[in-house]
């Protein structure tokens, strides 16, 4: 039952996240044309921008999770009903905070951001109405109910509504950017999204969860730990959000447009591994509140497996054909990096693909307290390499600086669980697998140098340029999954796992349809 539910976790998570990403292409390339670079880049940066702003909440949605996982394993009702009425009143004071910062940022930006001729009001508007838009979840229920179905594994009934909104917002944020050409056009159709989907989640969860309601007893316990997970959730901004603000000051709007053109494709891509991770992490902590001590090395050397499959397969897609699909899909020659910052941006991508079982067993047994000292090490890595590379290397230096913090990421949480989880297994037995995954992508970042270059160079034709980037991902997926399948026990039972909880489906499926 676990692993369906994991895997049926993942399927409502990343199915409809594949579509929202060729929407997503679709839009940038829509932003582009119509808003222009500077604009495309003010609103990349408003994002930025709006993710530093909701940190009042940091950490605290994670802590509700954790409070929650007891209690459903439990089947405890009354608990459940205490934690969700408590955190639906810290929801409500964490919006009344955000919305005063909002109030603030917005006042800062229009005094005394140096913006370009032309958008200081719209993109001041622009930013309060997105950021007033993410608050409906807070002073509603939205952020609560994510909170109940991630603890119960049902993440999938949240992520249905979420990103069926998403594709329908961004859909309509290319009609009315063709249409009206305004930063302003954009925020208001996030607005109007934003209501939709709190009023679909309401009636979604009343059908799904009829006891659901909170009662006198409020438990607010969560908030304890809320201090810990809020330090952590500001050192992973910081780790992964930095690089566009520091562009912008140092290479301006149009830097920006280029850079999260890439991060666009990249981020798609790690993505759609993070909600692998979330799965995962539901799934531990299933494990954890039932005391199967006994299952958690087993269950974590497969997630092992599968991430580095994942992380094999997406980066080295990425590496080879990034360059020859921005240049079908944006057609700009100064779009056009060199191959060394495809293979740092790649890198990035990589490593952070690859600490995720880590941080799904680290958030799973609440070790929230030691990991936020491993977070803020590495942020403070990525910022201080970053403002020292800049200046000499430019864009290259940022991602040397990142790709180093996400190395830097693995190591500490990997020493954290062995000593505070996996307490019977050396270090040495989980560092040699990323320490031969480091050397193996080194190694085929030099080989396939060639292979990307013709790639570019024969890119013609959007269509023929994604059919071509497909069948690359499949022949790579095979080769690598032959190769770990022969050599990796672990991988062999992560299969065998997979096809087993298949073939159980289809039998059941067969006799339900002989009744």
């Amino acid at each position: 039952m676990r692993t369906k539910k994991i895997f049926l976790n993942m399927l409502c998570d990343i199915l409809p996240y594949l579509l929202i990403g060729v929407i997503g292409i679709i839009k940038m390339d829509a932003l582009i044309t119509n808003i222009g670079d500077v604009g495309n880049g003010y609103y990349q940066t408003i994002n930025q921008i709006i993710s530093y702003v909701f940190l009042a909440q940091a950490g605290f949605s994670d802590a509700v999770i954790y409070s929650l996982y007891k209690p459903f394993a439990e089947k405890n009702k009354d608990d459940i009903n205490a934690i969700y009425g408590g955190a639906r009143r810290v929801f409500r004071v964490i919006g009344f905070i955000i919305l005063g910062i909002i109030c603030l940022v917005s006042l800062g930006l229009y005094l005394f951001y140096h913006f370009e001729d032309g958008y200081k009001a719209s993109a001041t508007i622009c930013f309060f109405i997105i950021s007033t838009s993410y608050l409906i979840s807070y002073f509603g229920k939205g952020q609560t109910y994510s909170a109940v179905l991630s603890a119960a594994q049902e993440k999938y009934a949240y992520s249905l509504v979420f990103n069926s909104v998403k594709i329908l917002c961004d859909i309509l944020i290319i009609v009315v950017t063709i249409k009206f050409k305004s930063l302003e056009s954009i925020a208001i159709v996030i607005l109007f999204m934003k209501i939709l989907e709190e009023i679909i989640n309401r009636i979604v969860v009343k059908k799904k969860y009829p006891y659901l309601h909170e009662i006198a007893r409020k438990d607010t316990s969560m908030v304890k730990m809320t201090k810990d997970l809020a330090w952590t959730q500001v050192g992973y901004l910081v780790l992964n959000n930095v690089d566009a603000l520091l562009l912008m000051g140092f290479n301006g709007p149009v830097m920006v447009s280029i850079y999260t053109t890439y991060n666009y494709i990249l981020r798609f891509l790690n993505e759609i591994a993070s909600r692998m991770e979330l799965a995962s992490v539901y799934s531990f902590g299933n494990v954890f509140a039932k005391k199967e001590n006994d299952r958690i090395y087993s269950l974590f050397k497969e997630y092992l497996m599968m991430f580095i499959l994942i992380a094999f397969c997406m980066s080295l897609t990425f590496m080879i054909g990034i360059r020859g699909f921005i240049n079908v899909w944006v057609g700009k020659e100064n779009y056009i990096l060199s191959y060394l910052t495809v293979v740092l941006f790649t890198s990035t991508l990589f490593f952070n693909i690859l600490y995720y079982p880590l941080v799904a067993v680290i958030n799973a047994d609440g070790l929230f307290k030691e990991n936020k000292k491993h977070i803020f090490i590495c942020a403070f890595i990525n910022l201080a390499l970053s403002l020292v590379l800049i200046n000499f290397f430019g864009i290259n230096g940022i991602l040397f600086g990142t790709s180093v913090a996400f190395l830097t990421n693995i190591l500490l949480k990997s020493n954290l669980v062995v000593k505070r989880v996996l307490k019977n297994i050396s270090l040495v037995s989980i560092l040699k697998y990323y320490i031969i995954s480091a050397i193996l992508f080194v190694i085929l970042s030099l080989v396939l140098l060639p292979v990307e270059s013709y790639f570019l160079n024969t890119s013609e034709g959007f269509i023929i340029t994604i059919l071509k980037l497909g069948l690359i991902f499949a022949i790579i997926t095979l080769l690598v999954s032959a190769i770990m399948y022969l050599i990796s026990k672990d991988t062999r039972n992560l299969f065998k796992r997979v096809t087993g909880m298949i073939r159980r489906k289809l039998k059941k499926n067969r006799k339900e349809e002989s009744i």
